[in-house]
């Protein structure tokens, strides 16, 4: 096969690249190095020297008119986005503007060139306003309607983005007769997710021994979802026709865990004993999320081979390994 893969040196991106590398397939990556710059990604490195990968330095924020890939493409993944939650509320512009750019860039590249599928990678932050509104099952179907109360919450800057990209992969693909699948992707974690989630966060600072160990929304639940499943699912998505034009979750429905419970779970894999304690919720967090994957399975037959315990035992591995 041939693959496109947009925000290859990403978290996710990284290990579908890897995925695909090691089937033989021949891999292209674009990425921009937003979080990886500087900060030396053995990794990474030894991904950009295997002879069927193909790295393309580019900022999707501006036209590709200099990306040159003259062979058919089975698959172009679209991965590329700045994520992290306190980004959302950091630099919410910067979000918005950098999803929705790099999402309508590489579609103007893509047309007229011969893509056998487009996958278009959302998230479940996309559900973060049906709570306010009553609408929010657990677990989350697709068919939940998506919410958004306001313009004006910072946290909707990567949720907003995101839900139009999902529109614009399904409008592009019927007006140009090319087949697009979108999946929505909950609370994926793993190795090189680096440090603006819950799960790194949680980990480094254990490390520390901070102590007491501050927690927000002890309460909230989450379903987590290791990443080496999550990349098998989006491939099985990707290449299966049962999914063309539909909206698939892809995460871990059998374990939903409670904040507080994470942060203990983390502490004792540790052994490291500190006073967790709590310091309430984040302005537009949703108290829980766990998503209905029956779709999924239907459709792919896909079912998680990781459970929380063993994929945080190898996450917190990789991060002693790499703190920085």
């Amino acid at each position: 096969m041939n693959v496109l893969i947009t925000g290859g040196a990403g978290f996710i991106g990284f290990h579908l690249a890897n995925f695909h590398a090691k089937r033989g397939d021949k891999v292209h990556l674009i990425d921009n190095l937003f979080k990886t710059e500087g900060k030396g990604d053995p990794d990474f490195e030894a991904l950009k020297q295997l002879r069927n990968v193909s790295v393309h330095l580019l900022d999707l924020t501006k036209p590709l008119d200099v990306l040159n890939i003259s062979e058919p493409l089975d698959i172009v993944y679209h991965l590329a986005a700045i994520n992290g939650t306190r980004l959302f509320y950091e630099i919410p512009y910067t979000v918005a503007r950098t999803n929705l750019l790099a999402t309508l860039h590489l579609l103007d590249w893509v047309k007229g060139k011969k893509v056998g599928r487009l996958l278009y990678t959302s998230t479940s932050e996309v559900y973060a306003g049906c709570e306010s509104v009553g609408l929010l099952k657990i677990p989350t179907p697709e068919t939940v309607p998506v919410v958004f109360e306001q313009p004006t919450p910072v946290r909707f800057s990567y949720g907003t983005s995101k839900f139009m990209g999902e529109f614009l992969f399904f409008a592009f693909g019927k007006t140009n007769d090319i087949p697009a699948s979108v999946i929505r992707f909950h609370n994926i974690y793993g190795a090189r997710m680096g440090h603006k989630h819950v799960i790194p966060e949680f980990i480094l600072r254990a490390n520390r021994r901070e102590n007491p160990f501050a927690i927000f929304g002890g309460n909230e639940t989450r379903a987590f979802c290791h990443v080496d499943d999550a990349v098998r699912a989006t491939n099985l998505v990707a290449t299966t026709d049962k999914c063309i034009q539909e909206i698939v979750h892809i995460g871990n429905s059998s374990e939903e865990i409670t904040m507080q419970q994470l942060a203990e779970t983390v502490l004792s894999l540790m052994g490291v004993k500190a006073q967790i304690e709590e310091r309430g919720r984040r302005a537009g967090s949703v108290s829980r999320r766990c998503p209905d994957t029956a779709k999924l399975e239907s459709l792919t037959g896909f079912k998680s081979g990781t459970s929380l315990r063993e994929g945080l035992k190898s996450t917190i591995e990789w991060y002693l390994k790499n703190p920085e």
